[in-house]
């Protein structure tokens, strides 16, 4: 195996025949780098302690940066050491988020994609409008994001989606807020854990596809209690190698010069409302309660599923 160096190692230039291909200057530093959620992190300017960034693609790795090293006794986090060189993440990598929301629009949304195809707006956007409308908590309505198992409130491949609570004077918005609301929940869990390893967060950043929703932001800062912002872009994993890059090939000399050079944040941050948060508190001890009630029936059902070759 290769010698393990910081991420902002200048370990050579490119190679000749490298460079003859793409049309970059031979001279061209090649840095060490660092895994895609590292990056993603560092590209969203999460580096300072208690600070969290949120990934929200087809899966939702959370991660947060810590001054020392901790362990979780629960194991619902991990420890890694970050993309910056002087300190340390924690990492849920990720339970199934923005795929239940992608999964809900395929299969129940066909006049919004229709709409979308007629350029007459984002199918996303169309399907999300009406839950907006929904008071928080989904009137009792709570989903479980486990479509192919959970990575919260545990790690379980045992679990499965489930809505509860249904009842008649349900809707399909409702049923569209409880998923995007189960997310928030699953984020509050990997935070919970965070907390119980000793790291105080402090702010959201959330980033990926997930992140141009308001609504959804809105939800996860009043389930969190935590103010959330959003870079101005928020495709960060390369921006992340880019500050690598930046300071590898000595253009910027630390990692906090690069992050203040390549980051930009949306002027307005999601701030939570009190009396929200206090209503999803209650809906998140719903939420959890619902999952532990399950999991005897999840794992009975799992024993009993036919073996697959």
């Amino acid at each position: 195996l290769p010698e393990v160096l910081p991420a902002t190692d200048a370990v050579a230039t490119v190679r000749g025949p490298f460079a003859e291909a793409t049309g970059l200057d031979p001279g061209t530093v090649v840095a060490v780098g660092c895994g895609d959620e590292m990056a993603a992190t560092l590209g969203a300017g999460v580096f300072a302690p208690g600070e969290v960034c949120d990934v929200v693609g087809t899966a939702e790795p959370v991660c947060a940066a810590s001054a020392e090293p901790r362990e979780d006794p629960n194991m619902l986090v991990e420890c890694h050491p970050h993309a910056d060189p002087d300190v340390w993440l924690l990492e849920n990598p990720g339970f199934v988020s923005g795929g239940n929301l992608r999964w809900w629009r395929d299969q129940f949304a066909p006049g919004e994609r229709a709409a979308e195809a007629r350029g007459q707006g984002d199918a996303y956007d169309l399907l999300t409008g009406p839950a907006a409308e929904v008071p928080p908590g989904a009137e009792g309505l709570v989903f479980l994001p486990c479509m192919q198992g959970a990575m919260a409130p545990e790690w379980n491949g045992a679990a499965r989606g489930v809505f509860y609570g249904l009842t008649l004077a349900h809707t399909r918005a409702h049923l569209t807020r409880a998923l995007l609301e189960a997310s928030a929940y699953a984020l509050r869990d990997i935070l919970e854990g965070m907390g119980h390893a000793g790291l105080e967060v402090r702010r959201l950043t959330i980033v990926g596809g997930g992140a141009k929703g308001a609504l959804w932001r809105q939800i996860k800062a009043d389930v969190t209690g935590l103010p959330v912002r959003v870079p101005t872009s928020v495709e960060t994993t390369a921006t992340g190698a880019a500050i690598l890059a930046a300071v590898g090939s000595g253009l910027h000399g630390s990692v906090a010069d690069a992050v203040a050079a390549f980051v930009d944040y949306q002027p307005d941050e999601h701030v939570p409302d009190p009396e929200r948060h206090q209503r999803y508190t209650d809906a998140y001890r719903r939420y959890r309660d619902v999952y532990y009630a399950l999991k005897p029936v999840f794992e009975r059902l799992d024993e009993q599923a036919p073996a697959t070759t």
